[in-house]
């Protein structure tokens, strides 16, 4: 009997992660999930009529170590695998530098850099065993180029893309491939109310979470000889 395939997600409360959540467990996939908010936690679940054979998810701040660990452990206690990470739990605060604050900084690496780091750190071990799998870092554009007013996310996300980079290649020799899927600005809930306003017309020209999904099964489905390193993704109205 074929068994499914396993992916974990961070941040799945909302946006991207929610997105990404539905259609992995559409194609197949048993379900390790993370996100913060409980009540967003539980609505997913509810949405995929998700039975416990299939998810396992914990509400919680994906920065914490020993949660990442005990998910990790529970995943493949249960799954006995884990075939694909994607790191999607993230934050952004938008601003002058002289106008954020110290906190802001910490808070920022930690959502986006140390819970990367810390699902990696974690899975890799198994992925090495297995010699395969899949780690997708839901980067940004921002981890490519610096942006004004994003000092401190760009600095997050360039932190995130180079750690992607440097795995690609540590990595490679163990069958693992490593993507960073870095977008343009995407109409969801992120930084609503930390730089962005619910309600922007300009975010109606943003893409959809549901463009980022069909990155990531774009990367999935390629052939085991074929890696993808990055998918740089602007709206069509970014100059830049």
């Amino acid at each position: 009997m074929r068994m499914s395939k396993v992916a974990v997600i961070t941040g799945v409360g909302k946006g991207v992660g929610r997105a990404l959540a539905k259609a992995l467990y559409e194609d197949g996939y048993n379900l390790g999930m993370i996100t913060r908010s409980e009540s967003d936690l539980t609505s997913l679940v509810n949405e995929l009529g998700a039975s416990s054979a299939r998810v396992i998810f914990r509400a919680g701040d994906a920065a914490d170590e020993h949660l990442a660990q005990e998910i990790v452990q529970e995943v493949l206690k249960q799954f006995g695998q884990v075939d694909v990470l994607i790191n999607n739990a993230g934050m952004g605060k938008y601003g002058p530098l002289d106008e954020l604050t110290v906190a802001d900084y910490d808070d920022m690496m930690n959502s986006n850099m140390r819970s990367t780091f810390l699902y990696t750190y974690y899975v890799v071990p198994h992925l090495k065993e297995r010699r395969q799998g899949n780690i997708i870092n839901i980067a940004s554009v921002a981890g490519i180029k610096g942006l004004p007013q994003e000092s401190i996310y760009c600095a997050t996300k360039f932190a995130q893309v180079g750690f992607g980079q440097a795995l690609d290649q540590e990595l490679r020799p163990f069958g693992i491939k490593v993507t960073n899927v870095c977008p343009g600005g995407i109409h969801t809930h992120f930084a609503i109310g930390t730089g962005r306003t619910e309600g922007d017309p300009r975010m109606n020209e943003f893409l959809d979470a549901e463009d980022i999904v069909k990155a990531v099964r774009f990367v999935l489905d390629q052939n085991p000889k074929s890696r993808i390193m990055e998918i740089l993704m602007r709206p069509m109205y970014e100059a830049h």
